[in-house]
């Protein structure tokens, strides 16, 4: 990274050096050409109407904050930007040919991705922003745990990566309903990444196992006139056999004990609302 700082320094007046004042990392200020910037290929997916008001924003105010990028790998001052999608659009669509950037250390950006501040992501986002960095550092260091420090940091939540591969398969998957389950049985695991993938896909196929006896079951009580926007979590919740209990439990068991109970509630759907109140 210094030399590619270095590099930025000597070719621009305006770039700086600077210490972030929390951590400590060096960084770099510099205004660059906007057709060296990319946005980082696992961004999700921009919101055309946010651009818009950004748009409109910039208009008003100017473009006051800067992005956040990192230097592209094995490319000449190029950079990735991993905060600002939204805010690089918009000034590609009002014609700016230069933006403020701080340079960050590669470091950073898998944690960053988890942090983005410009727009709450939903679940779906996160996994699939998860999802990516995994693969990331499957395809580049396939032998470290999934467990290691530096996995545990990039990313966010590890059932993340298990709903991402889950979300691949079924876009419509009710990812969210699964969250309070998932958060108590799905960790991270202690065998190398090219092992532990194998492990969730074979655990994000039982999720969607699960997903499609929840959906039938909504099914069969849009027939009875019983269904609600909150049904797939009340399902959920109705067919958990361990709610009550606080300890984590193994993925396997809770699954199976899962899978097991939504059968029985997708021939009898009016037991959802007798297990809510027991």
């Amino acid at each position: 990274m210094a030399k590619r700082t270095t590099s930025v320094l000597k070719k621009d007046a305006k770039a700086f050096r600077f210490q972030e004042p929390y951590k400590g990392e060096e960084l770099v200020f510099a205004v660059v050409p906007i057709d060296r910037l990319e946005v980082v290929p696992h961004q999700r997916k921009p919101s055309s109407a946010h651009v818009r008001q950004l748009a409109t924003s910039i208009q008003r105010i100017g473009f006051l904050v800067p992005l956040v990028v990192v230097p592209k790998a094995g490319a000449q001052d190029q950079y990735v930007i991993i905060d600002g999608q939204h805010r690089y659009l918009a000034a590609r669509e009002l014609g700016i040919d230069r933006l403020p950037v701080v340079i960050a250390p590669e470091s950073i950006a898998d944690r960053m991705m988890n942090l983005n501040i410009e727009k709450e992501p939903n679940i779906r986002e996160r996994a699939q922003v998860a999802l990516a960095i995994y693969r990331q550092h499957l395809r580049t260091r396939p032998d470290i745990p999934e467990s290691a420090p530096e996995m545990v940091d990039a990313i966010e939540r590890p059932y993340y990566v298990t709903l991402g591969v889950a979300y691949e398969q079924q876009e419509r998957m009710s990812g969210s309903a699964f969250e309070s389950i998932l958060r108590r049985c799905d960790w991270f695991l202690s065998e190398p990444l090219r092992d532990a993938y194998e492990v969730r896909k074979v655990r994000a196929a039982r999720v969607l196992e699960a997903d499609r006896l929840v959906h039938r079951i909504a099914d069969r009580m849009r027939e009875k006139g019983t269904w609600h926007p909150y049904a797939y979590h009340q399902i959920i919740a109705a067919a958990n056999p361990y709610r009550r209990k606080r300890a984590p439990i193994e993925f396997d068991p809770l699954f199976d004990a899962l899978i097991q109970r939504l059968e029985e509630l997708e021939q009898h759907p009016e037991l959802v609302f007798a297990e809510e109140a027991a």
